[in-house]
């Protein structure tokens, strides 16, 4: 029996597949669009692409601020077993998304050409206007349900329906593949026709994901009722590392489109970077899927105050963070020719050819930008906002931009690709060197990476912590529990009552839950506090509420599921929480 949390390693790997299948699909619709616009409608329509990147970034920042915003202080408070907050919270999450969503798309209609022309559609490059902006059009409109579906993606896992997740952004990828190919081949709608197939296909994944909010067993509901100013504060603060994230990008893809109109190849360079960028759009929401899912399971952690439980995360995140940037890495680097390929027409060889070059370069890079991604997340579902949005500045613009501009008049188009590399590896080092610093030595264990706000939970000594996989192991922790309560001065009462609750309740966990065959796991989690104790059970079976279990099991046997009837009497606060499929009961006394 392992004093470890290990259903936080089930619950990121449970987790991390559909966050990254939904992340990753939902970028297929600007990849698929890049494609089509590369091979059907020629290199000039795939700068124009290129330019408008930015305003995409610019777009996501504001679903990066909600959607992460919203789904961190969620978690934490349900992880605090605070639902009322947690539904509070989302709900003005929703009236603040409404407002900014049709201030974006109408900014973006009604000013469209100016848009385009700051992003570098003049001089040269002037021919790339009327694509510019009727691809801006036609996409405008696919604002509000961008904005949602990056809620929605965060919150339905908090709300145990992740699989909705996947069938609508399903559907969208593939009303996206027929819509762009029908606009390029039969309908001939140009660049306002591929923006108006992109808005078609997110409003329909939209509506799937709001099919949601008929079911009646669901912890989030919107209500105008009780919302707070601070909320709203709250959720853009948490959210604010998303928005330097895509503000940031937005800067960088500016200035290295700056850079390419510069250099002797100009167009063919910024479409080479269009190119590039279509693809770290996709590859990265791999990644970037790693890092939600600590957010995600920071948030809890940070809500329960459980400092083994970060330990855990820390480790599982490492390690799924390289082994995916590596895997990544070789497929780009050794496929660059065939990507890139995708992306050209007859006439766009030499944009193919630079955009191979390019994304080698690439490839090398997300060897690190998965752990460095990672532990941006990580640290803002542990609302370390100061690190990571320092970090996240750094990263996206800072070490790549100014490299970039640094080599530039010696490397030309290669100095754009180098920065990459260049700006991942000072990222590590600067997170290394801040561990460094707080660890005052060099850090090695994971335990040197949690980056908490001290003081953080109960110490170490005033914790015991055991997870239960079989029937023989519920009697053995039931005593292991006793013993503890009474080693750190608990009342008779308290400890017997305590070994009582673990013993019944968990008897019933292993033999209702675990009888599914399934590989089930029941944590069981005691905190000393100065004022009483915490008794925290969570296990990963079907949904299960012992309180009402209680009232459904009323008898007139006074010995009758004695212990727990008298732990729920005499707590100062029972709560039951089922959230990310896990049934989490809280017992205060």
């Amino acid at each position: 029996m392992k004093k470890s949390s290990k259903i936080i390693n089930r619950l990121f790997y449970g987790s991390v597949v559909s966050i990254i299948a939904a992340a990753v699909a939902a970028m297929l619709g600007i990849v698929i669009d890049g494609i089509v616009i590369g091979r059907f409608l020629g290199p000039d329509s795939m700068a124009a692409y290129g330019l408008v990147t930015p305003l995409v970034n610019l777009a996501t920042a504001f679903s990066g601020i909600l959607a992460t915003g919203s789904q961190v202080i969620c978690a934490q408070r349900l992880g605090a077993g605070d639902a009322k907050g947690a539904r509070r919270a989302f709900s003005m999450c929703m009236v603040i998304t409404v407002v900014i969503s049709v201030l974006l798309t109408a900014g973006i209609v009604i000013f469209r050409s100016e848009i385009a022309t700051f992003l570098g559609a003049r001089g040269d490059a002037a021919n790339l206007l009327p694509l510019a902006t009727d691809y801006m059009l036609g996409m405008a409109f696919s604002i509000p349900s961008v904005i949602f579906l990056f809620e929605f993606n965060a919150l339905m896992r908090l709300d145990g329906d992740a699989n909705r997740v996947i069938v609508a952004v399903a559907v969208m990828t593939v009303l996206d593949v027929a819509a762009d190919l029908l606009n390029a081949l039969v309908l001939h709608g140009g660049m306002l026709g591929m923006g108006l197939a992109t808005t078609i296909s997110y409003f329909v994944a939209l509506v799937i994901m709001l099919l949601h909010f008929r079911k009646k067993d669901i912890i989030f509901r919107f209500s105008l009722r009780g919302l707070k100013l601070k909320d709203m504060g709250e959720i853009l603060s948490t959210g604010s590392s998303s928005a330097v994230g895509s503000v940031s990008t937005m800067l960088r893809n500016t200035v290295l489109n700056r850079i390419l109109v510069a250099t002797a190849l100009a167009g063919t360079a910024v479409g080479a970077l269009g190119v590039i960028n279509t693809v770290m759009n996709f590859t990265s929401s791999t990644m970037i899927g790693v890092g939600l899912t600590a957010a995600m399971i920071a948030g809890m952690i940070l809500g329960e105050q459980d400092r083994s439980a970060a330990e855990d995360l820390v480790k599982v995140t490492v390690r799924t963070a390289l082994l995916v940037g590596i895997a990544l890495g070789v497929i780009v680097f050794a496929g660059a020719n065939i990507i890139a390929g995708a992306f050209g027409s007859a006439d766009g060889q030499e944009m193919v050819a630079l955009a191979t070059r390019g994304l080698r370069f690439y490839a090398v890079s997300m060897v690190l930008y998965g752990l460095n991604s990672a532990f941006i997340n990580y640290t803002q579902g542990m609302r370390r906002m100061a690190y990571s949005n320092i970090c996240t500045f750094l990263h996206d613009f800072f070490f790549i931009a100014v490299p970039a501009l640094a080599l530039s008049g010696v490397l030309q188009t290669d100095a754009v690709w180098l920065s990459y590399i260049i700006g991942e590896t000072l990222t590590l080092l600067s997170v290394l060197i801040l561990a460094a610093v707080l660890k005052h030595g060099i850090p090695y264990k994971a335990k040197d990476f949690l980056f908490l706000k001290e003081p953080f939970g109960a110490p170490e000594s005033e914790v015991y912590e055991a997870s239960i996989t079989d029937a023989c192991h519920v009697i053995e922790t039931s005593e292991a529990v006793g013993a503890f309560c009474e080693q750190k001065g608990a009342t008779h009462k308290q400890r017997v009552l305590l070994s009582l609750f673990v013993e019944e309740l968990g008897n019933n966990v292993v033999k209702f839950g675990f009888a599914d065959g399934g590989r089930n796991r029941l944590d069981i989690r005691v905190v000393h506090l100065e004022d009483g104790w915490i008794l925290r059970m969570r296990d990963n079976c079907k949904a299960f509420d012992p309180t009402e279990w209680i009232k459904l099991h009323e008898s007139s046997d006074p010995t009758a599921n004695i212990g727990i009837r008298m732990v729920c009497g005499m707590a100062k606060d029972v709560t039951y929480l089922s959230t990310m499929n896990l049934n989490n009961l809280t017992i205060r006394i």
